[in-house]
């Protein structure tokens, strides 16, 4: 700091700690989030975010823009923005450093709390590339077709009630969601919640939540038993016999067995995505005959569709998934 600094200035950077990856000496604009202080190039800024461009073209920024002259810092003016400090330096790392989106390339994620915070600012400054980067990723996870949603493979995650990989906290993304228009994103964050034990979902702890009555958690409770019932209509298979049948007795039999199977140790299940796997197929082959392996399978894939296109009515969403692919492919343009 130079020798000639102000009162004023000494007093402002002593009570505020400086971000040393984000503090550039050659850059002529200081920004001030909560405690931080982040020396940045308004160039840079200005080329990204239509926002700052405007912003920055003034030597004095219009108050209603969020943005504030306040002091002078290392002879640079300091720009107040009203955002958390985390927030801002998500932000501002994303827009200097590219090396963070490795965080965005399978099998990664980044922390949810700097995803947040892109996102965050990415919308309420309109730097583009960065709002489409988080909502791809998002887009990624949470699909609107049943093909990509089991291309993810999450059945053995959400079969042992673990929290899948790739998969973030869900009420903590739902609350992300209040702040984002990315209603395509809801179904499948829905159906990942709404998949597990009741009272995890009451407690809300282990989802991401709390105790308290949230909306999104109301809403899952209030589909709970909807997604209990689609697991009978999902195998509605079991109960169903086929005229193309060549063993009627042999299959009906093992049809029956399968049925009383489930019944007994799968009762509290509410993942009808994930009740019956591939690899069940392989296990009942030499015990039906084939036209009816074929049947069932059939039947199963029409029953599994038909949950999967019900998925935005079931948790309140208003409109049907050709219409919310459109709004992701709008918004990821």
């Amino acid at each position: 700091m130079s020798t000639t600094s102000s009162s004023s200035e000494l007093e402002l950077t002593s009570s505020l700690g400086r971000v040393p990856e984000l503090w550039f000496p050659d850059a002529t604009l200081v920004f001030q989030a909560e405690n931080s202080l982040f020396r940045v190039h308004s160039g840079i800024l200005s080329r990204q975010s239509s926002v700052f461009r405007d912003m920055l073209a003034f030597p004095q920024p219009e108050p209603e823009s969020g943005l504030e002259p306040d002091d002078i810092v290392d002879g640079c003016p300091t720009v107040v923005l009203h955002d958390k400090a985390a927030d801002v330096t998500s932000f501002f790392r994303a827009i200097y450093d590219s090396s963070i989106f490795s965080f965005f390339v399978p099998p990664f994620s980044p922390p949810l709390d700097t995803l947040a915070g892109i996102l965050r600012l990415s919308i309420k400054y309109d730097v583009d590339y960065l709002r489409q980067r988080c909502l791809r990723h998002l887009s990624d996870i949470y699909p609107t077709t049943l093909k990509a949603w089991d291309l993810l493979g999450y059945s053995r995650d959400i079969i042992n009630f673990r929290t899948p990989p790739k998969v973030y906290p869900v009420f903590q993304i739902l609350a992300l969601l209040k702040e984002v228009d990315a209603p395509w994103l809801i179904p499948a964050i829905m159906y990942l919640g709404c998949s597990n034990p009741i009272q995890r979902i009451v407690d809300g702890v282990e989802l991401g939540g709390t105790l308290e009555m949230t909306p999104e958690k109301r809403t899952i409770l209030i589909a709970y038993p909807e997604q209990g019932i689609a697991v009978e209509s999902v195998l509605r298979f079991l109960k169903q016999r086929f005229p193309e049948c060549h063993t009627p007795e042999r299959c009906n039999a093992e049809l029956l067995q399968l049925s009383q199977f489930i019944a007994e140790h799968w009762s509290t299940c509410h993942f009808p995505l994930e009740i019956w796997e591939e690899h069940d197929w392989d296990q009942i082959a030499g015990d039906l005959c084939g036209a009816c392996v074929g049947q069932c399978r059939k039947t199963h894939a029409s029953a599994r569709q038909e949950f999967w296109d019900r998925l935005p009515a079931i948790f309140g969403v208003d409109l049907r998934w050709d219409e919310l692919e459109k709004l992701k492919e709008a918004a990821l343009e």
